[in-house]
């Protein structure tokens, strides 16, 4: 059939296998016991809930799968071409004892579903661990057929008829290999697809055939393998563990051997017991390398083999290089007419946010509303004095919807209450204010929930969260916390992210915060314990926080990565987007602007060199930046030029906002130095994959 199906028939030369969830009885701490395979299995399901949903089975699909029902068992898939794949299951013979089986299939995709046939699978017997070990006694033995069937990238069946039985089993992804795909385009915040993730495949000693090893690079960073092999008696064997890179090696400390549980219908999970192997280190790169062993088992030893590559996933590449933007998507920059003026004149347009049809909401004019139609190509005055400051006015993802704070006569800084204004119904006052004056700062990304701060005459200002049809509540504050702003809600309304003011040597700086549901605010640290500063962006479940700069006092060393953008999840991963060539070497260099629902792109502004030719000039202006986890920061003044618009037509950019589906860039700033000349750029994006 090809290469790898030959070699399989002819010596059994492919020997990898799969993983699957282990629930360890009397787990011993000194071993990989179930809380530790809770742990990896934890780590490797992070980013799941993004898995594209998809019927063709593709490159994104290599990974663990296993059923539930059926812990200490499973699959591991490996995508190696667009039609064909590679399997191997790891479970036990009719006595308890470890068998794998491995095959090589044909990939079919229909209408609604893909499926991967193997139509012949093997075991393998002969082989001897160690020094007695010979290529010539192993011998391959069809046993039977297997197909995988998925309706998406995280479900489907399993059905085998093999050893005289038959059975269909529910499967469900265990891990996802890193950049195998299956995921955003843009990738997972906090799972960078390193170098060496096109590592993963099948490697084995060509001195010793029949056996070998099967590595996987997990999207959390941790890499999976299993060992294929014989004990001293000629016995199938697999050797599971889970390994971190370590001086340039992967070494995996405590490597699990099994027993227990019968094949077929009469398996029982309960019967799993595990014994801890001893440990493995390999020293690999794109096509070779070496490992070395040490058993804890006498009959197993220590011994050390050289090894090359036999399989590697369709996706990565080896080494894996990362893409552009352009690889990403094709990118349309589309120049919106504003017309030169100054502050108070009434052509004045400050474009604030963007829906996903394009539809665009400014202030305009003496601070009222102005909508850009984008079929139209013209703005459309909305009349009503609003009050002006940053995030001023938001539209909902359809267009049809805008939020506003309305202003007093002749003070366009000083805010009255909450406005919602609809085609059909025109401006409306929210109503059930828990204080008279309020001033809205942003809104859910459904635009659902609305945060802001408000404040009675002659009382302090205060914190707030209201439903768009609900009431106003004020969120808790505390004598810690005297003062705080609201800059981000979820879809939900349960959980809102905002900035305490707090003084460090005299200086106000705003300790990045985080409200759930009715309970008292906590503070945002590193992993290190460090306070975080300028929380403003988040995705739409609040789960991904992002920010720039940190608390520091007296004395403390500014961390690495000061300057740049951080991000912060609730699973714990945190981390920063990164830097780019020209940016200003200042304090604070990178503030996030927007974010996608996922949070795995992100928008915003750099301080960068004003004069590029000139980088050693000192003068620094405001420019644009995309970020995404798969590509790393992009200067839009670099993307503009790969677009052949060489344009770096700005002075100053003020805004950048992204449409809730993540199509679209709204970037505003100006031209000139008076800030009199605005300039209005949409950048369409659309996937290429």
């Amino acid at each position: 059939m090809n290469a790898v199906h030959t070699t399989l028939r002819n010596r059994a030369r492919l020997t990898t296998f799969a993983l699957t969830r282990w629930h360890w009885c009397n787990a011993n701490p000194a071993r990989i016991s179930h809380a530790l395979m809770v742990w990896i299995l934890g780590a490797a399901l992070l980013g799941l809930s993004t898995v594209v949903k998809a019927t063709a089975v593709d490159a994104g699909f290599s990974g663990m799968w296993y059923d539930p029902a059926r812990s200490g068992e499973g699959l591991q898939l490996e995508i190696l071409s667009a039609d064909t794949a590679l399997v191997e299951w790891f479970t036990y013979d009719e006595s308890g004892k470890q068998r794998w089986i491995q095959g090589v299939g044909t990939i079919k995709n229909e209408a609604d579903v893909g499926s991967v046939v193997f139509p012949q699978v093997y075991i393998t017997h002969g082989g001897k661990f160690g020094s007695a070990f010979d290529a010539d006694a192993v011998e391959p033995v069809e046993v039977g057929s297997l197909t995988l069937t998925f309706g998406d990238c995280a479900s489907g069946t399993f059905t085998y008829s093999m050893f005289g039985q038959t059975q269909t089993l529910p499967i469900q992804r265990l891990t996802q290999a890193m950049g195998a795909g299956c995921q955003s385009i843009n990738g997972v915040v906090g799972q960078p697809i390193q170098s060496y993730a096109g590592q993963s495949g099948s490697w084995y000693d060509p001195n010793r055939s029949g056996e070998g090893f099967g590595l996987q690079w997990l999207a959390n960073g941790t890499a999976l393998v299993t060992w294929y092999t014989y004990d001293t008696r000629g016995n199938q064997v697999w050797l599971l563990g889970v390994g971190t890179e370590l001086d340039g090696a992967i070494e995996f400390p405590q490597m699990e051997i099994t027993k227990g549980p019968k094949f077929g219908t009469a398996y029982d999970s309960s019967d799993l017991i595990a014994e801890d192997w001893g440990s493995l280190s390999l020293r690999i790169d794109c096509s070779g390398g070496s490992v070395h062993y040490a058993s804890t088992l006498p009959e197993f030893g220590s011994g050390d083999m050289v090894l090359t590559r036999l399989t590697q996933l369709q996706k990565p590449a080896c080494p894996y290089v990362a893409p552009k933007f352009t690889d990403l998507y094709d990118v349309v920059w589309d120049e919106i007419p504003i017309e030169k003026s100054t502050p108070y004149n009434p052509k004045r347009l400050v474009p604030e946010s963007i829906a996903n049809d394009g539809t665009i909401a400014a202030m305009g004019g003496v601070n009222n509303l102005v909508l850009w139609q984008p079929e139209a190509r013209l703005w459309e005055n909305i009349p009503r004095e609003l009050t002006y400051g940053p995030n001023a006015v938001f539209i909902s993802p359809d267009g049809t919807t805008v939020v506003a704070t309305d202003a007093t006569p002749d003070d366009p800084y000083q805010a009255i209450s909450t406005l919602v204004w609809q085609r059909a119904s025109g401006w409306q006052e929210l109503a059930g204010n828990a204080v008279t004056r309020t001033y809205a700062s942003n809104t859910s990304e459904n635009v659902q929930y609305l945060v802001g701060i408000g404040f009675n005459p002659g009382g302090p200002v205060q914190p707030w969260i209201r439903a768009i049809d609900g009431e106003q509540r004020l969120l808790p504050t505390s004598d810690a916390i005297p003062a705080a702003d609201p800059w981000a809600v979820s879809n939900d309304g349960r959980i809102v992210i905002g900035n305490a003011t707090v003084f460090v040597d005299g200086w106000p700086i705003g300790s990045a915060m985080r409200w759930v549901d009715a309970a008292p605010p906590s503070f945002l640290r590193d992993p290190q314990g460090l306070a975080l500063a300028g929380a403003r962006v988040c995705d739409a479940n609040c789960a991904v926080v992002f920010g720039t700069g940190y608390l520091l006092g007296e004395g403390q060393a500014i961390p690495p990565h000061f300057g740049e953008v951080w991000y912060w999840k609730a699973d714990g991963t945190f981390g920063h987007l990164g830097t780019i060539d020209d940016a200003a070497p200042t304090g604070m260099s990178f503030f996030a602007g927007d974010a996608t629902s996922d949070g795995a792109l992100v928008v915003g502004r750099y301080w960068a060199d004003k004069y590029p030719a000139y980088p050693d000039s000192g003068s620094y202006a405001t420019r644009a930046f995309v970020w995404t986890q798969t590509t790393g920061p992009v200067s839009v003044r670099a993307l503009s030029s790969e677009l052949g618009i060489g344009d770096d037509e700005w002075q100053e950019v003020d805004t950048v906002r992204l449409s809730q589906d993540g199509s679209k860039i709204l970037i505003f700033g100006y031209r000139d130095k008076n800030l009199e000349q605005g300039r209005g750029v949409v950048l369409h994006l659309t996937p290429k994959t």
